[in-house]
């Protein structure tokens, strides 16, 4: 059932883009689902994270990185264990 409504999503936008619509792209979205866009709200604030919160380890990126087939076949026997 999902195959169809994809390849129904799919036949709506390519009649559309045949049709020149300069809404093509979102004219298969179904309207119900889609929210309205509130213009009065404040916008949004988004704090990027530290660099250094993504290591939990001393490893360094440069350390990470391998680029010889031996080195990296071993750091993927490391890495699934």
């Amino acid at each position: 059932m999902t195959e169809l409504e994809e390849y129904m999503s799919q036949f709506i936008t390519f009649l559309a883009h045949r049709e020149k619509n300069p809404d093509a792209h979102i004219s298969a979205l179904p309207l119900d689902i889609m929210t309205n866009k509130e213009f009065a709200k404040d916008p949004m604030s988004i704090d990027a994270p530290n660099t250094n919160d993504y290591a939990e380890d001393d490893v360094t990126a440069d350390e990470d990185i391998v680029t010889n087939a031996a080195e990296k076949y071993r750091k993927y026997e490391e890495l699934a264990r």
